[in-house]
């Protein structure tokens, strides 16, 4: 626990201002989508607007936190602490502060967008024509839930998040360049959703899996959702051990 708080600490203030930012971010992005669309519950202004998100957020997951352990490797604090330390505790402790961290900042974004469009915008007008709401994965929350379904799928998100974070946090053990550890996640996503639409299994992507909406729901399924972060699980797995094993590189 007094490791829990010390690593807590080291990050407070730089969390905290990345947070506003982020929060800010959620309250100002959905400005643009309230107009000029047409809509048939408030709750496709946040699934609008979230568009943008569902891209940039491995750089919210890992911007905040990961940062730190390559500076304790840089500067040299890293090998002078495991001397009073468990390595693996230590490490540990590390994963678990700044995957968690990653991983609330992201569902703030997700969930506070939520609460705006569903409580404080004025409620839409529904879009004459047809309504294919119901017509989506869990369609029926969708419409008749909306908070229900939101918090579920930030929570998800939040999950995929700790991924993402714990992938920058990977990079950040052996990786000696800072832009590599805060954009690597951000660039596997995109070369990810790039390489699967290709191959024909854009169901498999890591971004349809943080938004299921991304494709029809004849295309969606629970066990395709689970294959993105699977890969990315299978990825961090095989970056560590051939780090381990094959270079036999420490990271003290």
């Amino acid at each position: 626990m007094q490791l829990i708080k010390i690593e807590i600490k080291k990050l407070i203030y730089p969390y905290l201002a990345f947070l506003l930012f982020a929060l800010l971010y959620s309250s100002l992005i959905i400005i643009p989508f309230t107009t000029g669309y047409q809509y048939n519950y408030n709750i496709e202004i946040w699934e609008e607007s979230g568009e943008l998100f569902r891209m940039l957020f491995p750089l919210f997951a890992v911007v905040p936190t990961c940062w730190l352990m390559y500076y304790e490797r840089k500067n040299g604090f890293l090998s002078y602490t495991i001397t009073r330390v468990s390595k693996k505790r230590y490490i540990t402790t590390k994963w678990l502060v700044s995957s968690i961290g990653g991983a609330l900042i992201v569902f703030l974004v997700s969930f506070v967008g939520l609460l705006i469009t569903i409580y404080y915008l004025p409620e839409v007008t529904p879009a004459t024509g047809n309504n294919n709401a119901l017509n989506r994965y869990a369609g029926d929350a969708f419409v008749n839930d909306p908070l229900l379904y939101g918090f579920l799928l930030s929570l998800w998100r939040g999950v995929i998040g700790f991924l993402v974070s714990s992938f920058g946090f990977a990079l950040s053990l052996y990786i000696n360049n800072i832009f590599i550890v805060l954009t690597g996640p951000f660039v596997y996503l995109i070369l990810e959703n790039f390489v699967l639409s290709v191959l024909g299994f854009p169901f498999f992507r890591l971004v349809t899996s943080f938004d299921p909406n991304t494709l029809d729901i004849g295309a969606i399924t629970t066990e395709r959702l689970l294959v993105g972060p699977i890969l990315l699980i299978i990825l961090i797995s095989a970056y560590l051990g051939y780090f381990k094993k094959f270079k036999n590189e420490s990271i003290y």
